[in-house]
């Protein structure tokens, strides 16, 4: 299935700065892991791509909704557990350059065997210390550039980590995604924790004529109901997509007890009742493991439909 026109590209890896941010949470999630091929795990590389799990973003691309995203690892690390992902049936890649292996995960990728066309793949640009409209086009377009190189191939999404301090680094940022864009250097472009005001930098100046097709959020089971609620309105509102990222990390005792109670109705863990529930509200989810059996368990979740009744509860639960 064709995602968007890729070409790959023989460029040589070079070392990427990393900033702080959303890093320290990856390290966590990371921290003193060791994939471990747990015998009896069932692989889900027959997950079918189909009209249930891709949707089409507002500019085109189809966009798988659950994508596995890299923590911060070494890039041994990352070719292991993306091969491992691929295995389970992925197709949706968050290669973010907070992660700082990038190429390790292209490494694997290459190694994969498997069509670069059958494959979603973002990459991210952190830009947001640049101050001012000048100093943040010139930073972001060195970090696309550096996506480009490190990757070793054109991402099909470049995504900006976060908003920058003020609306003229905003649209200065913006600029340089629109330059990327208009040189066939990414098919579809998108945020992170971006504000409607933020956002409405973007969508409201006339001198853009491309928009963000996704944003990328806290948003999950337990984290304050009207937040998630308000937070889906004003992202759909705007013709955007929200993708949670650490979807699980909303998840407290009394919210995973009820995902718990829930889930012995289907058969289904906590976890995967929780990322259903995503789903089943219209947005999408990038999640990391780095077990097998959890790789696995994420992207398992397209063979039950949550009850009204237990969305709603889902939907009240709070920590």
């Amino acid at each position: 299935m064709l995602w968007c026109t890729i070409l790959w590209l023989s460029v040589p890896v070079t070392a990427m700065t990393i900033n702080i941010g959303r890093r320290p949470i990856l390290e966590n999630a990371a921290a003193g892991a060791a994939l471990v091929m747990e015998p009896g795990v069932a692989s889900a590389s027959s997950t079918k791509l189909d009209s249930e799990n891709i949707v089409t973003l507002s500019d085109g691309c189809q966009f798988p909704v659950v994508s596995f995203g890299l923590q911060v690892y070494d890039d041994d690390k990352a070719r292991r557990y993306t091969l491992t992902a691929l295995e389970a049936g992925y197709r949706n890649f968050f290669a973010s350059v907070l992660a700082g292996n990038q190429r390790g995960f292209a490494k694997a990728i290459q190694e994969s065997g498997i069509d670069r066309d059958e494959l979603f793949i973002c990459g991210s640009v952190l830009s947001n210390r640049a101050q001012g409209f000048d100093a943040a086009r010139k930073v972001t377009r060195r970090g696309c550039n550096e996506n480009i190189q490190d990757l070793g191939l054109i991402p099909d999404q470049i995504m900006l980590d976060y908003p920058g301090p003020d609306p003229d680094s905003i649209r200065g940022q913006w600029t340089a995604f629109e330059e990327m864009k208009e040189n066939n250097q990414v098919k579809s472009l998108a945020v992170s924790n971006f504000s409607p005001s933020q956002l409405d930098v973007i969508l409201k100046n006339n001198d853009f004529s491309i928009h963000p097709a996704v944003n990328q959020l806290p948003f999950g089971v337990g984290f304050k109901p009207g937040t998630n609620k308000r937070l889906l309105e004003e992202n759909k509102q705007r013709n955007v997509l929200i993708q949670a990222w650490s979807p699980l990390r909303t998840v407290g005792p009394t919210s995973k007890a009820l995902c718990a109670d829930i889930g012995k109705k289907y058969g289904k863990s906590p976890q995967q009742v929780a990322l259903r529930w995503i789903l089943q509200r219209g947005a999408t989810y990038t999640t990391q493991s780095t077990k097998q059996a959890r790789i696995v368990e994420n992207i398992n979740v397209f063979d039950f439909s949550l009850s009204k009744e237990d969305m709603k509860l889902l939907d009240l639960v709070q920590g």
